[in-house]
């Protein structure tokens, strides 16, 4: 069977598992609207009929939005007609055959005895159906079939089956070997109708320091959000850890261990310098024991913190909130931070506990990909420079190299290496 057909039969599955369960919820729904509209007509007025009739209103709404989601869903897995007349599409048939007579009972609603009639047979219809479905999950073979738990986070997460996948495939030792930690190849970017990045393709591997240059305009900030998943590819594809996350939401990502820092004191001004830090730590699975441990980690490295631990985020200055935003990283360990205007606006001695910060953070064994305008910068940090022009990487070369000749970096980002967008 072809990918295509395989990838149909199981979401029909999917789709009759769950109508399996719209049919048992029609059980419920379904008589339960008669008996509201039973109990209204009992106590019509009064606080309590308003109530009842509130209630009456809605069970009859619910009930109905269940039998026309039951057929929809019929129609879709044995169409109509179906192929084959067989217990399966007689079923499916009953669907139908329920909504058009609920539809035909509440035609006649003020005419005796059509309505009694056509109530009755919708009840005997139901039960038909549900013994037939019932009967059918009896003597179907077993399979390993996702449970409700499994297809409801499906439902409510659409990173979920991307995230189980990769799960299964380290679970079988299905692991890319020799792989970095974050891999952009073939990049192309369009906000609205203009293209901004043009085929950007850079790596960072575990323990590495990689810094992405480039005049304003130039595409740094889109390549993050791009990386980090905030902004959608036109082409191309994001890697963690060799696994392709293309499809994945920021929050996907980020339970991958990809962290962002974007521009602008990426911290919560309305929480205390401690809460910003064990908002973080509450991602992790470890213990309130390891989180804190963490934290005293930090604290013992920048003394400040602790002494602020109570004073508002939004009350430091910019360089202690850039530092705390970064601080954070060292509480979740993520495998990728990603950090927008790293130094911008910074005076030099803040700028230098920073880059102490991200070194310490690249010893943890995380991979640090960081924006950064000033050249001395890059080069005192980068173990790999990365230039963009105009939505292009023009320079792709390894710390010891730019170091050795820095004046060549130094005059393509500040004249240009005349690339062509054409």
């Amino acid at each position: 069977m072809s990918t295509v057909g395989v990838d149909r039969t199981e979401k029909k599955r999917t789709i009759t598992r769950w109508n399996r369960r719209l049919g048992w919820a029609l059980t419920i729904s379904f008589p339960f609207s008669y008996f509201a509209a039973w109990l209204h007509e009992q106590y019509p007025s009064g606080s309590i009929g308003s109530w009842l009739s509130f209630l009456n209103v809605g069970s009859q709404v619910i009930g109905t939005l269940i039998l026309l989601a039951h057929a929809g869903y019929s129609f879709f897995v044995f169409g109509f007609p179906a192929p084959r007349l067989n217990l399966r599409s007689l079923n499916g048939y009953s669907a139908y055959l329920v909504l058009l007579i609920y539809l035909l009972s509440q035609s006649v609603t003020d005419k005796e005895p059509q309505h009694t009639i056509l109530v009755l047979t919708s009840f005997v219809l139901i039960g038909l159906h549900v013994l037939m479905a019932g009967w059918m999950a009896y003597k179907r073979p077993k399979r390993n079939d996702p449970d409700f738990k499994e297809d409801f986070r499906v439902l409510m997460s659409p990173d979920a089956e991307i995230l189980d996948a990769i799960e299964a495939r380290k679970e079988a030792g299905d692991i890319p070997q020799a792989k970095p930690a974050l891999v952009g190849t073939n990049l192309d970017v369009s906000l609205g109708q203009v293209q901004v990045l043009f085929g950007v393709d850079l790596e960072i591997n575990a323990g590495e320091i990689a810094v992405l240059m480039g005049n304003n305009g130039a595409g740094k900030t889109t390549t993050l959000r791009t990386l980090s998943g905030l902004q959608s590819a036109d082409l191309g594809a994001v890697l963690i850890d060799g696994f392709d996350v293309t499809g994945l939401s920021p929050a996907g990502r980020a339970e991958l261990g990809l962290s962002l820092v974007v521009g602008g004191r990426a911290v919560f001004g309305p929480l205390t310098v401690r809460e910003n830090l064990e908002l973080f730590g509450y991602r992790l699975p470890q213990s309130r024991e390891e989180v804190d441990a963490r934290i005293a980690t930090v604290v013992a490295k920048f003394p400040w913190i602790g002494e602020r631990a109570n004073q508002l985020a939004s009350t430091l200055s910019g360089g202690e909130q850039q530092m705390l935003a970064v601080s954070q990283a060292l509480i979740v360990k993520p495998k990728v931070l990603v950090i927008d205007e790293f130094s911008l606006g910074l005076a030099p001695k803040i700028v230098g506990q920073l880059i102490e910060l991200v070194r310490e953070i690249a010893k943890q064994g995380t991979a640090v990909l960081l924006v950064e305008q000033s050249a001395s910068v890059a080069l005192d940090l980068a173990d790999r420079i990365y230039l963009m022009e105009r939505g292009r990487i023009v320079f792709n070369e390894t710390g010891d190299v730019a170091r050795a000749n820095p004046e060549r970096l130094t005059q393509m980002y500040l004249q240009g290496s005349q690339v062509s967008t054409s």
